[in-house]
């Protein structure tokens, strides 16, 4: 029943967080859409859900390889970025015709988006799997590194200016909920069969990214789904110190007061480096 009632929460939590952020970025802000699908939402609740089922201490463990999973979201987002570019790229250079970017070139960008970017995720993981890392600091030392290097990259991703927004249907509303919902269920399921290590990395599997790239960039192109990946960085860093004040607070402070006093960490973080990077984050 626990787990039955467990993956529902996930689910619904997917639904909800997935639609709410392909809203936004159609009709708000793609960059403030990036910042959120890579916010410690999911995270929280697998790490959470870890020290309920499993206990604080082996929650505290999968935290230690949370960045790492974070710094392997990065690359995932890069590679998709390449992916998505890639046939058009060929097209160009093969002297075809390019088509409208109708519904088919769409998904052929998405598959490629997809093998590129999941190759390299999983090249990535399975790398540094076998590395020994005992120490929270030094994987969200790794992470906020990692996270600067690909700002930097990701700046030069192409800029888009929102059209005035269209209504989105319910049909469509639900359409992203199920998908969303469903694949953050399935990323759940596939973390709880794994130990401490594969489940902190898995904790920040981009079961959130993911629908969030495809759905946008099958609605509105490959220029929308790089411009939400441009801010992605400031999201993850915070997950990523997220993930170290669980590793660090659960044990001594237990499930409730340790989550409490991450987030309040990650808030502060977050807020004084948004407001730090406003003017950067708005001309990216």
């Amino acid at each position: 029943m626990y787990l039955y009632l467990k993956y529902l929460i996930y689910f619904i939590s997917g639904s909800a967080l997935i639609t709410s952020i392909t809203i936004i970025a159609e009709k708000k802000s793609p960059k403030i859409a990036g910042i959120m699908m890579s916010l410690p939402i999911i995270t929280f609740l697998s790490l959470l859900f870890m020290a309920i089922s499993q206990g604080a201490d082996f929650s505290s463990k999968a935290a230690i390889w949370n960045p790492i999973g974070a710094i392997a979201d990065l690359v995932y987002m890069g590679l998709f970025a390449v992916g998505i570019g890639l046939p058009g790229y060929i097209q160009k250079n093969t002297g075809r015709r390019e088509g409208k970017n109708g519904n088919i070139e769409k998904i052929i960008e998405i598959l490629a988006g997809l093998l590129f970017g999941f190759a390299g995720y999983f090249l990535f993981i399975l790398i540094f799997s076998k590395f020994q890392i005992a120490s929270g600091w030094i994987s969200l030392a790794y992470l906020w590194i990692s996270a600067i290097v690909f700002y930097v990259l990701f700046k030069r991703l192409k800029e888009i200016k929102l059209e005035k927004p269209k209504l989105v249907s319910a049909k469509e509303i639900i359409f992203r909920g199920l998908f969303g919902g469903g694949v953050v269920a399935a990323v759940v399921i596939l973390g709880d069969s794994a130990g401490h290590m594969w489940g902190g990395l898995f904790s920040s599997f981009p079961g959130t990214i993911t629908p969030v790239l495809v759905l946008l960039h099958l609605k509105n192109g490959k220029d929308m789904s790089c411009c939400v990946i441009k801010s992605a960085p400031i999201g993850l860093s915070g997950t990523g110190l997220y993930s170290c004040m669980v590793w660090l607070l659960y044990p001594v402070y237990g499930i409730v007061m340790g989550t409490l006093a991450s987030y309040l960490v990650v808030f502060v973080f977050l807020f004084a480096l948004f407001f730090g990077l406003k003017g950067k984050v708005e001309e990216m």
